[in-house]
């Protein structure tokens, strides 16, 4: 292969300890791009992540996960029992013949079988080892043991996700463990180019926790810059204004978004100019934004008064202003007033808790239903 060609991690090889998801993916990132990786498992106990789905052929087995396969591609494998009297040895005979190796276990597990990086580069000074776990091999918290449904947890991202007035509820997956793997793969990259230039390998302790924060960069800078706590908005956007999920009386969602000026203005003639959009605390985005909760009201209750069906023309009559009293029972019309690039039906719940919105065009507001799960 010419050197135009060649993969950047070519000629590498890596003894790759870790299991389930951050440090297998940060051997993944390396495999893929030239290096030869030996993934070592233990031949008593199955990785975890070979239980994940979906399966091949809906059948699950030890071969049969879509999910392992995704976080291991491009490697090798080998079963190790260490708890064998020549197992540790043998994982010694491996590493002796490889420039890298990955673990992600909890803090002393490489140690009990002499596999820590004092005892593996005693005899080599060009050995690279970097370990991922939860929270560092040092601390209080170094001993705890998780996944990334807790990391995201303890680091404060679940904070931000849910509704203001509820119990956070985190993001639906391990978040962490798509966010972690790239910044252990740059310091592991970094490394390496330290090695290419001084001949010397190092040991990286990298505690995942402190990775995860860098992912509410903006919510600690705002915090000790400004003092200002971030917390839970629900479907509400600090670039946008409105920005949320809306109830019509079918019970069917409409996701309203101005992210413009001319969003704004689009969504204003959509509802026939009423005074309210026009004062002066709603002329600019950022002012929009304070207001937020005032034109969630004004929104819902227009919506409140009409179905979905965006085949039917809009009906004459101007909509109501919300702070004028109500007469008699509510009168649906069959039109909702707002062009949707789809539409889909909506089990009935208090409240959306998952919306769908597609990006706005040059004409105006973007607007699509949505079900709620």
């Amino acid at each position: 292969m010419s050197e135009a060609l060649k993969k950047p991690f070519a000629g590498l090889r890596v003894a790759d300890f870790a299991w389930v998801g951050v440090g297998p993916l940060v051997s993944k990132y390396l495999a893929d791009h030239g290096a030869e990786v030996i993934r070592i498992e233990s031949s008593t106990d199955p990785e975890t992540l070979r239980r994940g789905g979906p399966v091949v052929g809906g059948v699950p087995g030890v071969d049969n996960s879509g999910y392992f396969a995704n976080f291991n591609s491009s490697k090798y494998g080998v079963t190790l029992n260490l708890k064998h009297p020549r197992g540790p040895e043998l994982a010694r005979q491996l590493v002796a013949k490889c420039d890298i190796v990955t673990e992600s276990y909890t803090p002393g597990i490489m140690a009990r079988y002499g596999l820590d990086y004092a005892s593996l580069s005693k005899d080599r000074d060009d050995l690279l080892m970097i370990s991922m776990p939860l929270y560092g091999q040092t601390g209080p918290w170094g001993p705890y043991m998780g996944y990334g449904h807790v990391l995201q947890a303890a680091s404060g991202i679940n904070h931000l996700t849910g509704w203001p007035e509820d119990p956070p509820i985190g993001t639906g997956i391990a978040y962490t463990d798509f966010l972690v793997p790239h910044i252990a793969a740059i310091g592991l990259i970094a490394a390496l180019d330290y090695r290419r230039r001084t001949g010397k390998g190092q040991y990286i302790d990298f505690g995942q926790f402190e990775a995860a924060v860098h992912g509410l960069g903006t919510a600690v800078l705002d915090w000790t810059v400004n003092g200002h706590n971030q917390t839970r908005m629900g479907n509400h956007d600090i670039e946008a204004a409105p920005h949320n999920c809306y109830r019509a009386q079918d019970g069917r969602y409409v996701v309203i978004a101005c992210e413009t000026e001319k969003h704004w203005e689009a969504l204003k003639a959509a509802l026939g100019r009423p005074e309210w959009c026009d004062l002066e605390r709603m002329r600019r985005r950022w002012q929009r934004h304070n207001e937020y909760r005032e034109i969630d009201r004004h929104l819902q209750f227009w919506l409140d008064d009409y179905t979905y069906d965006p085949q039917r023309p809009p009906p004459d009559e101007a909509p109501r202003d919300p702070d004028a009293p109500r007469s008699g029972a509510s009168r649906p019309t069959s039109w909702s007033r707002i062009s949707s690039r789809s539409a889909c039906p909506a089990a009935s719940s208090r409240r959306p808790r998952t919306c769908s919105a597609t990006r706005s065009s040059s004409t105006g507001a973007t607007t699509t239903t949505s079900t709620t799960p």
